[in-house]
């Protein structure tokens, strides 16, 4: 939008996915009592050419349509799944994350090192991946500069802890969430797991991220799947939650609400060259391996946060409009609480759709075929829902070519999410 789920959730969706994992489950990995931690920053050159992240030959076309156009994808992309079918089971996975997160914050980064300058290296210039050795089961660790950590494609010979050289290969450059690849001399790939990454303004740090990104070795069925359970039980806690203090939220809202808290989350660069699918199950993974914490520090050019995207303009409205609600008052903590910002989207789709349907031109255009509930609620939640009947009236069946042109990218990406991602209609 342009403008800590219950305590019980983690035993949920273990018991929730353990019936779609397709991986291989493994036994229980022994951990090492004690590890020794040394920290130096790599000065070596990249191993090699940075590898490009992978782009079609050709940009794909954007045809314009009386539904908000489509995506023609050149037959470059492939079409084929990230999923790995051979990784840990998300209950292991969520142990590793665990420990990984004690090994971080138990052990300070000590650094060393200085730039080729002689300038030191300021500590919130250093990035820390924390990492699982499949050869040694033991999770280890080495450290980036900022620049090398973020930079697209770019692979670096780094030194461990633990005084092993590999090679980490950046995906793409996110920041905090930013996906990598692990390898050692023998070309094995290891399981990245948490980032610890010092958040800054101007030069000084506010906070310590540790954060997990959609590192290729985590993205499994069993994950992906627990990632949707995560965001489908955090829009019924958030509408239970508001039935309790007397707001009723009908289940379609429940349900576009779901949809759009992975919409909001699609980079348009990647849905132009990527197989859609597999942007999905990176959105999903995250929400499954960082549960409230995902997309915490995500903020929009436009100043929205969050899981839900929302400005803290309308944030403040739908907190005067509906007090019993109790919303946060902080705007950035509301948005950083999946629930609380739930409960804000929730409450700000419910009233746009009752002044939408009370539109003579809205009620027409949905029977006569020209637009649907879904299209209407997702372009008004990216642009300006009041906008909407002038476009209507305007554009008859062609009224999506009138909206902003981000928004008509963000109806093909609903209709695409769609397509891709079944989902099971509430019915009350």
């Amino acid at each position: 939008m342009k403008k800590s789920v219950l305590f019980s959730f983690t035993v949920l969706v273990f018991s929730a996915v353990s019936g779609f994992s397709q991986s291989t489950l493994l036994q229980p990995i022994p951990t090492p009592s004690r590890v020794i931690v040394t920290n130096t920053i790599p000065q070596t050159q990249p191993v090699r050419t940075p590898t490009p992240f992978p782009r079609p030959s050709q940009t794909p076309v954007i045809v314009g349509s009386s539904q908000g156009g489509s995506i023609t994808a050149p037959s470059t992309i492939p079409q084929t799944s990230n999923l790995n079918y051979k990784g840990l089971s998300f209950a292991q996975i969520k142990s590793k994350l665990a420990e990984a997160r004690r090994y971080l914050t138990a052990r300070p980064l000590t650094i060393a090192s200085s730039e080729p300058t002689g300038m030191p290296i300021a500590q919130t210039s250093i990035i820390r991946v924390a990492f699982y050795d499949k050869k040694t089961r033991q999770i280890d660790s080495y450290v980036l500069t900022k620049d090398q950590f973020l930079e697209h494609g770019l692979a670096t010979v780094v030194t461990t802890a633990n005084g092993k050289q590999y090679v980490s290969r950046t995906i793409r450059g996110n920041g905090v969430n930013t996906p990598l690849v692990i390898t050692d001399q023998s070309g094995q790939e290891h399981l990245p797991l948490m980032v610890q990454y010092p958040r800054e303004t101007r030069g000084v740090m506010t906070e310590m991220a540790y954060y997990v990104s959609s590192h290729p070795e985590l993205t499994t069925p069993e994950v992906v799947n627990a990632g949707r359970f995560y965001v489908r039980n955090t829009i019924d806690v958030a509408r239970e939650q508001l039935k309790s203090k007397g707001y009723a939220i009908q289940p379609k809202i429940a349900d576009i609400a779901e949809r759009l808290a992975t919409v909001e989350h699609v980079d348009q660069l990647r849905f132009r060259t990527e197989f859609h699918p597999n942007i999905y199950n990176d959105i999903f993974t995250l929400y499954a391996l960082n549960e409230g914490q995902t997309y915490r520090y995500s903020v929009s050019s436009a100043g929205a946060g969050g899981m839900i995207q929302m400005i803290s303009p309308t944030y403040q409205m739908v907190r005067s409009r509906y007090p019993n609600a109790a919303l946060m008052p902080d705007f950035v903590e509301g948005m950083r609480n999946h629930v609380n910002a739930s409960q804000a989207m929730l409450l700000y789709i419910q009233m746009t759709w009752n002044d939408l349907a009370a539109s003579p031109t809205i009620n027409s255009a949905m029977q006569s075929g020209i637009a649907t509930q879904e299209q209407l609620l997702a372009a008004g939640y990216n642009s300006n829902p009041s906008k909407l009947a002038k476009y209507i009236n305007r554009g008859g069946a062609s009224w999506t070519v009138l909206i902003p042109r981000e928004t008509q990218i963000y109806l093909q990406v609903w209709s695409s999410l769609e397509r891709a991602v079944p989902q099971t209609p509430r019915k009350q």
